[in-house]
């Protein structure tokens, strides 16, 4: 399910119009993961138009990843560092 969510997430930052969606991808999943929804649209794709669907769509999945345990959001975000 998560391997989902993040594949997800790199479509989603393609379809935003990224120049290169390995520019983007590492602080918007970093963001997914550690700061809160309303960082997502300040942050990441501030510059981008996001539609209200979308908008819908990246709070479920910050939803979804807030469920996580400490452990395992800490992992993906050791895991960010690493292949970064």
């Amino acid at each position: 399910e998560l391997t989902a969510t993040l594949l997800i997430t790199v479509v989603l930052c393609s379809n935003l119009g990224a120049s290169s969606a390995h520019e983007i991808v590492p602080s918007f999943l970093q963001t997914l993961l550690e700061g809160s929804a309303e960082q997502l649209y300040t942050g990441p794709i501030s510059q981008y138009k996001v539609d209200d669907l979308t908008r819908a769509a990246l709070t479920a999945l910050k939803e979804c990843i807030d469920e996580l345990s400490p452990e395992h959001r800490k992992a993906l975000v050791n895991l960010l560092v690493i292949h970064s």
